[in-house]
């Protein structure tokens, strides 16, 4: 239940996780606090428009992440993708101590849908899933969220949209679930509203299940013209390990897992389609993709 007198610390909300958040915990009637690196740029002033109190700071000031969970009611941490794996790990971990230290009622992280039950040995994979072990040994209420792949990574240029193709990672037979950004604002508002459902859970969460034929299909629809899909070829698959690693869980590892779509919607009802993304906020991202060889 949201308590008007306490409010939640979100972490990244001048990105795209955090943001989606910070917008949803408002419209929930929750006050927002945000730890912001610059409260000058334009980001910043946006979100203290739309009411969110801001406090300047970076990762490294435990101090001032102290100071910024005092009297908070919840957490949500983010972390930023273009952090190295020890940063990240170390950041997460920082975050995560200070908010038990702190007393918070209801801390959430954002994790990944690549997490799997083993670690593969890699920094940057391993990263997330040596937070969420950490998260779960700290004595307060914890919910791990681990969001599937964004739609929004299938818009951005580079992807052949601009030549009447979509080349991305899952054979076309297969399946991909994918998560619009928008719709974890809305999954986390309900996690922190419903704190007895859902601490001590970690919920993988998705937006919408689509083969790479039915991409194919929603994509022509969108653009108005046809557009083909194909998947990476294996030599561009075995030259980036990124690439690789997602390909492979999408075939046979966490990433294949299917969500359940119905207990999604039973959380979230205003659940979107990947459809009704792209007519949605998504549209100015096609648009920009679809254009973007004569740019």
């Amino acid at each position: 239940m949201t308590n008007s007198k306490h409010p939640i610390l979100v972490f990244g909300a001048t990105g795209r996780q955090g943001g989606s958040v910070a917008k949803a915990l408002l419209k929930a009637g929750w006050p927002v606090r945000a730890l912001v690196l610059d409260s000058t740029k334009a980001a910043s002033l946006q979100l203290r428009n739309a009411g969110v109190e801001l406090v300047q700071g970076s990762f490294e000031e435990a101090d001032v992440i102290r100071s910024a969970m005092k009297d908070a009611y919840g957490v949500f941490s983010v972390l930023p993708a273009n952090l190295a794996a020890e940063d990240e790990v170390r950041h997460g971990i920082s975050i995560a101590d200070i908010a038990a230290e702190t007393g918070i009622n209801h801390f959430v992280y954002s994790s990944g849908a690549s997490v799997g039950n083993e670690l593969t040995g890699v920094p940057r994979f391993d990263a997330k899933p040596r937070i969420e072990a950490h998260v779960r040994e700290l004595a307060m209420t914890t919910t791990i969220i681990r969001p599937t792949i964004f739609m929004e990574m299938l818009v951005r240029p580079g992807f052949g949209l601009d030549e009447g193709r979509l080349v991305s990672l899952i054979r076309p037979e297969h399946s991909i679930q994918l998560t619009a950004v928008e719709d974890i604002g809305r999954f986390v508002a309900a996690v922190f509203a419903d704190r007895p459902r859902f601490g001590g859970r970690t919920l993988k969460i998705a937006s919408d299940r689509l083969t790479g034929r039915e991409l194919e299909a929603a994509f022509s629809e969108a653009a108005g013209c046809p557009i083909t899909y194909e998947r990476f070829p294996d030599d561009v698959l075995a030259a980036n390990a990124d690439l690789a690693h997602m390909a492979k869980s999408l075939e046979d590892g966490p990433l294949a897992e299917q969500v359940d779509l119905k207990f999604m919607r039973e959380i979230n009802p205003d659940l979107l389609t990947f459809a009704s993304w792209l007519a949605g906020n998504g549209r100015r991202s096609l648009d920009e993709a679809l254009r973007a060889s004569s740019s």
